[in-house]
């Protein structure tokens, strides 16, 4: 059984039926964090400047700020056991043979081993990002280790898919134990159909209801 956790509230940018793609960029700068999460995920925070963190059983370090701009995406694995993911983007309104592109860029000084990060996704049904329709898989590339590095995969959705969710999965050394490694995301993007609804996390001021409730809504 998945173990799931939401982030209340979201804001939604709804596209326009068109015969082109709608990009959707986010990078944290308006205080927001992520849409949910699988596993043991903790303290998803909205972050500015230097930040320390911890790495397992290894020494501690720094990221030195954000990838773009003044604000960044923290998020947590602690205790350690499998293979949490923070859920950052949400695509609705997908049919057969829609492709969806999708990036973000991790914080990793571990270059060839762990703590890296991993673009992944799963499929999900309309107005329920904790839905769960089956995996999409993802990127087989983990950040470099050499600083902050962008990861990206591009699905292409199968009949009878309807939504999907983006992942930022996370790896850890050691992978279990009563340990607690910290990782930092920046500049998701998210390019889908223009018939499509891409769905990013929001200003704290806007968390008034569960999921796809929001109240920020933006037309292309």
């Amino acid at each position: 059984m998945k173990k799931l956790s939401i982030i209340l509230g979201v804001a939604v940018l709804i596209a326009t039926p068109a015969f082109a793609a709608n990009t959707v960029f986010y990078s944290w700068e308006d205080g927001g964090t992520i849409l949910g999460s699988y596993g043991n995920l903790v303290d998803p925070t909205n972050v500015t400047g230097a930040q320390v963190g911890q790495a397992g059983d290894q020494p501690d370090y720094t990221c030195p700020g954000a990838c773009s701009g003044t604000y960044y995406l923290h998020v947590a694995e602690e205790p350690q056991s499998g293979t949490p993911q923070a859920y950052v983007a949400f695509i609705e309104n997908l049919a057969e043979n829609d492709v969806v592109d999708a990036s973000f860029f991790g914080f990793d000084l571990t270059a060839g081993a762990s703590p890296s990060l991993r673009i992944w996704a799963h499929y999900a049904y309309n107005g329920d990002v904790l839905s769960y329709d089956g995996s999409a898989s993802g990127n087989t590339d983990y950040t470099a280790g050499t600083g902050w590095d962008e990861v990206s995969h591009s699905w292409t959705i199968p009949a009878g898919k309807e939504a999907l969710v983006i992942e930022a999965r996370l790896y850890s050394t050691p992978s279990t134990g009563e340990y607690r490694t910290d990782y930092f995301i920046d500049d998701l993007t998210v390019t889908a159909p223009d018939s499509a609804t891409i769905t990013v996390a929001p200003e704290p001021a806007s968390l008034l209801l569960l999921g796809l409730a929001g109240l920020l809504i933006r037309r292309r």
